[in-house]
């Protein structure tokens, strides 16, 4: 089945930056300090703010009819994802969009945005 990686950031500070708004990666500014993967990885705990939306979008989808079996860090800075029991691909094709959809509704409500572009930041591990 599918996974979905995305990237949580700040609603307020993707809103201050046309790049992202208009491209959903960054194309201007400084490339980031080196080796801040390790901050947070996989093992560590996902930020409080980004764990309630995992749960919130877990337990939407289940009332509609996607459960999810993983969620967690990813290697980057502020990258995630969610995978969910494996379905037939017609069905996982709708409910990956299903999913981009909840995310982004849901991630509003606490002032977050998500983004789903391949590789958003330069200079660190993109989705993929």
């Amino acid at each position: 089945g599918w996974e979905q990686e995305f990237f949580v950031i700040k609603a307020e500070l993707y809103k201050q930056r046309p790049d992202l708004v208009n491209c959903g990666r960054t194309l201007i500014g400084k490339l980031p300090c080196r080796n801040q993967q390790g901050d947070l990885n996989y093992f560590a705990p996902p930020p409080p703010q980004v764990e309630e939306l995992m749960f919130t979008v877990k337990q939407e989808l289940l009332r509609l009819g996607v459960p999810m079996a993983v969620l967690h860090n990813e290697v980057a800075c502020a990258q995630h994802e969610m995978s969910p029991i494996y379905s037939h691909s017609t069905f996982s094709a709708d409910n990956n969009v299903l999913f981009m959809e909840v995310l982004e509704k849901e991630a509003e409500k606490l002032g977050l945005h998500a983004l789903f572009h391949e590789k958003p930041f330069a200079g660190i591990n993109g989705s993929g």
